[in-house]
């Protein structure tokens, strides 16, 4: 039974990783392509409605999603009822928030804003008609199915989104390319997957799973809120062009941790609910996870901080230089981010719902004090903020992961150690390097060949588990299609 959970997850990792590298790659290139033909405040303007779109989909889903996964023997009553609360809520939520689009343009003096919400929200229902169909696939490890769909409606909504841009549409463009990606992701999602809901409606379903969901509603709308709060407070205090660079930054550090955080957490949870009754087991593999995100999310921050200001200017030309400050800062804090939503994921598996609000209430009251302090003293300081609150999460899903799996600070700083000190002294090389060069484009490429052989090159000598484990799985498959 282990070997054959672990031959599911490792192809579902495979699957995963197509499917999460390949819509990064397409929001880079098409990312790319937009913000030559679009101004930051174009961006501003989209990025200060993220958080409602947001809080929707946690709305929405209602946690039922994680209890649907995590509930070994869901039943097509479960679906049933839960497709159909879920479609229930968002055309409600769409209602209420197509009303209030006046008031949320005079909040932020911007008129455009009522006919932008009024069709941009237009996701809300639209993604709530395929939430059923991602979690069948997510629980059944069928990703497959989930990458070729996303990967799909991502390149007919970009297209589309750069054929408007390239039209003088402005703003309307990246509002496309949201609202296409949802309708082409709900079609494709019906097309490719048999799961029909019946005509079945069970309030012991939605009682069954209420307990444990309605912490994660609420832990979900608490971080949803705050993580998506420095747009509006930026937008609000500091214009919408300001917003537009903090949002651009946020995105393009966001690029690197939320794939890396996608890629495991679309497998880790799934694998965590099956073996919650073996915490000796559930130790070990998320021990592994954490050695696993370790490999990926320090080299690859560290390499953007040090190459950041290339990469700004080039990609996106110098229009967009002012946001290379804050896409330092706030790489920072995305290293810690992909650690924490595993740690997340391990406490839901466990059933520990509970604690992960509580933990979000804690956190966020330190939020909230510093943006209460340092909201009028500048957006930087706001960032600084932010990277002390995003240690201070993960230091606390530390202690209690010690709690309740025995895993603590001395073993974590254990399996993260290497691949840190090996990122952190290819970072300090490759600027010696950086500096001994004479244009951007040089920088840019050189430094990052420089770095990737360093930190490999020291991963193999130092012969790093997470190395020589990929190379092992590497080396099995190039035999095995050798010998097919």
């Amino acid at each position: 039974m282990e070997e054959n959970l672990k031959r599911k997850t490792t192809k579902a990792l495979v699957w995963s990783t197509a499917d999460k590298l390949g819509q990064q790659l397409f929001y880079l290139v098409t990312g790319i392509i937009l913000a030559r033909q679009l101004s930051p405040e174009d961006y501003g303007k989209v990025g200060v409605l993220t958080i409602f779109i947001a809080l929707s989909g946690i709305l929405i889903d209602s946690g039922f999603s994680s209890a649907l996964i995590r509930k070994k023997e869901a039943t097509q009553a479960d679906y049933s009822t839960v497709f159909y609360v879920n479609v229930a809520i968002s055309c409600v939520l769409y209602g209420l928030l197509y009303a209030a689009a006046p008031y949320i343009a005079v909040f932020f003096k911007v008129p455009d804003l009522i006919y932008i919400c009024r069709i941009l929200f237009l996701v809300i229902p639209l993604n709530a008609l395929s939430l059923i169909q991602q979690t069948l696939l997510l629980k059944h490890f069928k990703l497959s199915v989930s990458a070729r769909v996303n990967l799909w409606s991502l390149g007919i909504a970009s297209v589309v989104a750069i054929a408007m841009a390239y039209g003088g549409m402005g703003v309307w463009s990246l509002v496309a390319q949201t609202l296409g990606l949802s309708f082409f992701r709900a079609v494709f999602f019906w097309v490719f997957n048999d799961w029909r809901p019946r005509w079945i409606f069970r309030m012991a379903s939605l009682r069954e799973f209420f307990g444990y969901s309605s912490n994660l509603v609420v832990s979900g709308i608490i971080n949803n809120v705050f993580n998506k709060i420095y747009p509006i407070i930026i937008g609000k205090f500091y214009g919408m062009t300001q917003t537009g660079y903090y949002t651009q930054a946020d995105k393009y550090q966001d690029i690197a941790s939320s794939l890396i955080s996608n890629i495991f957490r679309s497998v880790a949870f799934p694998v965590f609910s099956k073996v919650q009754d073996d915490l000796q087991r559930l130790k070990r593999i998320c021990r592994k996870n954490v050695r696993a995100i370790a490999f990926f999310i320090f080299p690859i921050m560290l390499l953007m901080v040090v190459v950041s200001y290339p990469l700004i200017s080039i990609m996106l030309k110098e229009q967009w230089v002012p946001s290379v400050p804050y896409f330092r800062l706030l790489c920072f804090s995305g290293i810690c981010s992909p650690f924490i939503i595993l740690f997340f994921d391990l406490f839901n598996s466990l059933g520990y719902s509970r604690l992960n609000l509580q933990l979000e209430i804690g956190k966020k009251i330190y939020l909230f004090a510093g943006i209460a302090l340092f909201y009028s003293s500048g957006i930087l300081w706001l960032i600084g903020w932010w990277i002390s609150y995003s240690v201070l999460s993960l230091a606390a899903s530390i202690f209690f992961a010690r709690r309740f799996l025995g895993y603590g600070f001395g073993e974590y700083v254990k399996d993260i150690f290497p691949y840190f000190i090996l990122a952190l002294a290819s970072a300090i090389l490759s600027c010696g390097v950086y500096l001994l060069l004479p244009s951007d484009l040089w920088r840019l490429c050189l430094v990052s060949v420089v770095y990737v052989v360093l930190y490999l090159g020291g991963a193999y000598m130092l012969k790093l588990e997470m190395l020589q484990e990929m190379l092992s799985m590497l080396k099995s498959r190039v035999k095995r299609g050798g010998e097919a």
